[in-house]
């Protein structure tokens, strides 16, 4: 290889690198924003977040690919891994069952606001947004920002009191394990029976769900697991096409008033 030939590799190498740095610090920068939207509106709703110290070390998310890199670009502003612990206890579903969220102050920041999702023990624990279409939200935030993690937000099609036979809720896979990428870890067996329960909460009830099934699908509408009991699906794309999506699906085990045990 000649000299020149070199040079030419060298400078093509280091201008592709540059690229995948700029492309990488934009998602972690948007990660942040995203984050940092959630925790402004967890406060609103007086909705505390699973603490650090409320998981076992032994089972916390492994660490992404990228977050050396992340932690090189922003430092301590780089987004943190979010923990899940080893498993729902009695304790923490009693606690999910009683909780209330404040949607009057919440709606002041985005009328679209229609629930709020959480799973206790794991990092989801997200305001369900619900747009005109189901492109709005993949590439905007909570707050309405333009934001490639988007939002977690309801199928557009479906009524906002989560009253149909499967009430479906979107969310992007994220590398560092927010929005809805620690979903997946409901492929595994043991993680499912730890963490069975989904909370729905709305501004008239609170939807407890358990879930009952798993599994990956190509087709643009899911179908319905012909069950009498009402259902909640949460989907995540697999493949950077969307084309493939993973789904958890939960049957409605109860439905209350808001704060009632």
């Amino acid at each position: 290889m000649s000299k020149v030939v070199r040079i030419v590799a060298i400078i093509t190498a280091l201008v592709v690198a540059a690229s995948a740095g700029v492309q990488l610090g934009i998602y972690f920068s948007e990660q942040i924003e995203s984050n940092a939207a959630n925790d402004e509106l967890a406060s609103i709703a007086d909705i505390p977040f699973v603490s650090e110290e409320e998981c076992t070390p032994e089972e916390f998310e492994e660490r992404n690919k990228l977050s050396a890199y992340a932690q090189k670009l922003f430092g301590k502003s780089a987004p943190k891994k979010m923990p899940i612990s080893g498993s729902q206890t009695k304790s923490s579903i009693e606690k999910a069952q009683k909780r209330k969220v404040n949607f009057p102050a919440l709606k002041k920041q985005n009328n679209q606001i229609v629930a709020w999702v959480s799973i206790p023990n794991m990092s989801i624990d997200y305001a369900v947004v619900q747009g005109k279409d189901n492109d709005y939200y993949l590439k905007h935030d909570v707050l309405r920002k333009t934001n490639k993690a988007g939002a977690i937000f309801l199928d557009s099609k479906l009524k906002s009191d989560f009253s149909n036979s499967d009430s479906i809720i979107y969310g992007h896979d994220m590398y560092d394990g927010s929005m809805f990428g620690s979903l997946m870890k409901y492929r595994d067996k043991s993680f499912r029976n730890k963490h069975q329960y989904i909370f729905v909460y709305t501004p008239h009830a609170t939807k407890k769900y358990r879930v009952s099934s798993q599994f990956k699908t190509t087709s643009s509408e899911l179908r319905p697991d012909n069950s009498k009991t009402k259902t909640l699906s949460l989907v995540t794309c697999v493949d950077s096409a969307g084309k493939t999506h993973y789904v958890v699906r939960a049957k409605l085990v109860s439905s209350k008033k808001p704060g009632v045990k």
